[in-house]
């Protein structure tokens, strides 16, 4: 990629996120930059399209110089990026042109290597062990695929239910809640804030870039911004005021916050009225709950707990408390939901929907019908034998690898082995499995362990289907191709259907990629065109800007936010939020494991981009965190190497003793350890956090509890 950002220029934009923060953004996608910036004749603009290196998917614009990447920047109008890139972003297209690349079809060869294969014989195979299966094939694909329209129009084509995404060990709980008590994912109007409470930002350390500004808008017209976590990191460091409280007891504060908000009646009563349901059931419990009792479980000072409840209370609606999806709360804890659910609900009794600096419900319409046309064969919905989904989740992933009974597995972008809970178990699941095929584009772990690894392009090579994202303006966005795959990949919907095909199921993909599109675009609204897309990558979905005022688009089966419902006494909840300890008690001398990923990496599909591999080398990133406390008492010291245990396994970490960090935790990253060698830049850096994790789900939503994990501590060498 000759002329893209140096290692040196790329270390430094991606050391500090402060540096994002600069000029404004634009209330809508812009036009393609045309502008030449070369007077090389040979460069061209290519694209815009999306970032893949986390869930947020920014807005970014390509060019390149005789065919090959030249730059790229992010996309002024789009309102993830606002015209900038993180530093994840900016490494992560390293990996196109990685030498760890898979770029041909790769059969297992018996001997723990692999050969290479013509796709012909590969899909000819494939297809022979996938016809006639039907419901013990299973497939597994990445949350964050822009092509699962293809994978589940492809399982269904072939009659099998056995479709999952990694979901659960995500945001379960975060979109569970926001769907169960809105119907739909809130926006926070960040920059009109007077009080912000950023709750479990250290689970995910992603900050969208136009969020440093957003945080610094808001902050100049004297607002103010507290973080709540067990962990500083993220967008915990745009706080003025970060409250370490200990993992696994954020309910216990949120309740705190809630009892004291109701004790001084401070609810807005013609909110609750219009828009709520159970309000006076819900006021009722709460009131059992102050900052003195909460202060003896979640370990924070009485005064810090009623001082936020009386921040939001003295700034409603103005202010919002914004949940941050991830490890810590997204599938953390055995009462995440719970924790989630109270976040929510206090935001709605301060009446901060749609008002200016609170919770804005987001607009996104439904277009499930837009594929009920004479141009697509109809694909009836599979049934059977899927794992059973909780109350108000998905099912799980990693409960339906347990349950196994599959002859096939397909596995898209998606690397169990060394990005799910309980390595051993994960390893033994695959090893029950007779046959199975990665399609990825390079040779993770998982594909270590299939017999075929298919080649799939990267994001700069590939266009998706078109998707929403929940915005004030609320859009939808598309990928485009910035450059051709190297060697034979093929972009993910390709392969799908071409083993689709080869299966005798090419009817029901007899179309084209932007037929699709177009069917999309139609249901979006007459403004939304592909040829706009093409140009764009985003645009506004027609009637979905969202304004400070306007009506709360409530989209509950009630069209109200359920204060206390029955259906939560279905699923084994409360009919209102109730307190319940984390299934495991931490203390200074057996600390909680909590995870999270990164600013720089989210999971093993970052870890080998060789920019992000060589700053997580050069930040020496791959560190366990203990408090100084917690480190005293084991005899560790800044740099010491220890053993880490737990039920499941153990680990070697090199320890960072520091302050940020709750003396009840110890803190490991979730994308390291990587064993295959395969992935040369990744490989043998850091210990997997996954071994250290037993598999257990949450009831009512699935999420994986994957911070519900005492570990004890030895320094080696003592």
């Amino acid at each position: 990629m000759d002329n893209m950002m140096t290692r040196r220029g790329f270390l430094a934009a991606g050391a500090s996120c402060a540096a994002l923060a600069a000029i404004g953004t634009s209330t809508g996608c812009s036009s393609s930059q045309t502008e030449p910036l070369s007077t090389d004749a040979s460069v061209t603009y290519t694209a815009s399209t999306l970032c893949a290196g986390c869930a947020n998917k920014c807005g970014i614009e390509a060019w390149v110089r005789n065919g090959k990447l030249w730059r790229f920047m992010g996309a002024e109008g789009h309102p993830h990026s606002g015209g900038y890139m993180c530093g994840r972003g900016q490494g992560l297209p390293s990996l196109t042109t990685s030498e760890d690349r898979v770029i041909e079809p790769m059969k297992a060869d018996g001997k723990g290597g692999f050969t290479k294969v013509s796709w012909e014989d590969a899909l000819s195979d494939i297809a022979g062990h996938i016809s006639g299966a039907g419901q013990k094939v299973a497939l597994f694909q990445d949350g964050r695929a822009t092509d699962a329209w293809y994978a589940k129009r492809f399982m269904n084509a072939i009659g099998s239910a056995n479709y999952y995404d990694d979901s659960a060990l995500v945001n379960a709980d975060v979109d569970a809640a926001y769907e169960a008590l809105l119907g739909a994912t809130p926006i926070y109007d960040t920059p009109n804030s007077k009080f912000t409470a950023i709750l479990g930002a250290s689970g995910d350390e992603t900050v969208r870039p136009i969020e440093v500004k957003e945080f610094a808008s808001a902050k100049a017209a004297g607002g103010r911004v507290v973080a709540i976590d067990p962990r500083m990191a993220g967008a915990d460091m745009l706080a003025d005021e970060w409250i370490s409280v200990r993992p696994g007891y954020e309910l216990a504060f949120l309740l705190g916050v809630a009892g004291y908000l109701v004790k001084s009646s401070a609810f807005d009563a013609s909110f609750v009225e219009k828009y709520g349901e159970g309000f006076d059931e819900f006021k009722e419990a709460m009131l059992q709950y102050t900052p003195k009792w909460a202060a003896t479980k979640c370990g924070v000072d009485e005064a810090k707990i009623a001082a936020v409840a009386q921040g939001l209370q003295d700034a409603a609606p103005h202010c919002h408390i914004d949940v941050r999806p991830g490890a810590l709360l997204g599938c953390g804890y055995s009462n995440g939901f719970e924790t989630v659910r109270t976040a929510v609900l206090i935001n709605a009794m301060l009446g901060t929907a749609n008002a200016a600096g609170g919770m804005f419900i987001s607009k996104v319409p439904s277009v499930d019908g837009a594929f009920d046309v004479d141009s697509f064969t109809k694909v009836s919905e599979a049934k059977g034998a899927a794992a059973e989904a909780p109350a108000f989740g998905a099912a799980s992933c990693q409960e339906a690898l347990d349950k196994g009974g599959f002859d096939v597995a397909l596995f898209v972008e998606s690397d169990p082995v060394a990005d799910w809970p309980d390595t051993t178990k994960v390893g033994q699941n695959l090893d029950s499995i007779g046959f199975k095929v990665v399609i990825d584009s390079v040779l993770t772990d998982t594909a270590q362990k299939a017999d075929y690894v298919l080649p799939a392009a990267t994001y700069l090579e590939a266009s998706s289907v078109i998707a929403p994202a929940a915005a004030e303006w609320s859009i939808v966005e598309m990928r485009n191709k910035a450059v051709e795959p190297a060697g034979e990949a093929r972009s993910v919907h390709e392969i799908i259907k071409d083993i689709a095909q080869a299966c005798g199921k090419g009817d029901d993909f007899d179309f084209e990629l932007d037929d699709v599109n177009s069917a999309l675009c139609e249901a979006y609204g007459s403004s939304v065109t592909l040829a706009g897309l093409h140009d764009t990558g985003c645009t506004s979905i027609p009637g979905c800007d969202v304004k400070a005022g306007d009506e709360p688009a409530i989209a509950t089966e009630s069209g109200k936010i359920p204060f206390a419902s029955s259906e939560f006494e279905k699923a084994g909840l409360s009919k209102v939020p109730q307190y319940a300890d984390p299934t495991v008690a931490p203390n200074d001398h057996m600390p909680r494991l909590i995870t999270g990923a990164q600013s720089f990496q989210t999971r093993t599909y970052t870890a080998d981009a060789p920019k992000l591999a060589a700053y997580a080398s050069d930040m020496a990133a791959q560190r366990a965190w203990l408090n100084p406390q917690t480190a005293a008492n084991f005899g560790i010291a800044d740099g010491d190497e220890a053993e880490l245990s737990t039920s499941t396994g153990k680990v070697r970490a090199t320890i960072r003793v520091t302050e940020l960090i709750n003396p009840e935790a110890v803190y490991l990253p979730p994308h390291y350890g990587v064993e295959s060698k395969a992935m040369a830049q990744a490989a043998g850096f850091g210990v997997r956090v996954w071994n250290l994790v037993p598999r257990a789900s949450e009831q009512a939503t699935g999420a994986g509890m994957v911070c519900e994990v005492p570990v004890e501590i030895r320094k080696v060498g003592a």
